[in-house]
């Protein structure tokens, strides 16, 4: 079977296991003590966006992400765990807490989610000739911050009014619903990283995607902090 990539807005990896690696990192490789708060904006933004694969995301960010920390397993409602398993955890603006897993959200899948990685990968080289051409003009800074980019991986493409969950949402409507994008993966399952399968599909998100998308740039720690907005709040 081919590697399966991850991909997320901004990050990608060349298969699952390298994902699940790097997230295993975050709590379990030195970085964070247990009950360490996730500091490094990267960090933050990776989790945020894997956040929203989850099968459960609304009711894991409840009335918003204040922000993750390393947390021990036992402390959820989980039984027959190490003591000393440790995982991510949530603090939401409200001061309430929750683990969330990071592996649900690469492992298991929803038409949403599925359909979300199909039209991800669909726009990877228009993401990534966006920021190649504002290097190129000399314009490579934070278009929130004006803040100078030392190098290109400190460049984080976002989206901008519509933000890419109302920019997919809309698109995903137009063509009746998520189940109708359909993914594949090259061996017939269904799988995170894959590809848009109906070709037709493919050229009418890449027509909506450069009649639509509002690109920019912007640090680590400014793409986390950024608000989400309501997925049916915009409207082409």
């Amino acid at each position: 079977m081919p590697a399966i990539p991850v991909v997320l807005p901004s990050f990608t990896w060349p298969t699952k296991t390298a994902a699940l690696d790097a997230f295993r990192l975050l709590h379990n490789g030195g970085a964070y003590a247990v009950y360490d708060r996730i500091t490094d904006p990267g960090h933050d933004l990776m989790l945020r966006e894997v956040l929203d694969l989850h099968p459960d995301a609304a009711e894991k960010i409840g009335g918003g992400v204040d922000h993750f920390y390393v947390g021990l397993t036992r402390d959820g409602d989980k039984f027959n765990v190490r003591p000393d398993a440790t995982g991510i955890w949530i603090k939401r603006t409200d001061g309430s807490e929750v683990d969330f897993s990071y592996r649900t959200c690469i492992n298991n899948h929803t038409d949403e989610s599925d359909a979300k990685e199909g039209l991800r990968l669909a726009v990877e080289d228009r993401r990534l000739a966006y920021r190649a051409s504002r290097m190129a003009a000399g314009t490579f800074v934070s278009d929130i911050s004006g803040t100078d980019f030392a190098s290109r991986d400190d460049a984080y493409v976002i989206y901008d009014d519509p933000a890419w969950g109302q920019l997919t949402y809309r698109f995903a409507k137009s063509e009746g619903g998520w189940e109708r994008i359909l993914v594949h993966s090259g061996s017939g399952a269904v799988v995170i990283g894959s590809h848009l399968l109906n070709t037709d599909v493919e050229a009418r998100w890449l027509e909506f995607w450069d009649k639509h998308a509002n690109p920019k740039l912007a640090t680590p720690s400014e793409a986390a902090s950024r608000p989400r907005p309501s997925k049916d709040s915009w409207t082409p």
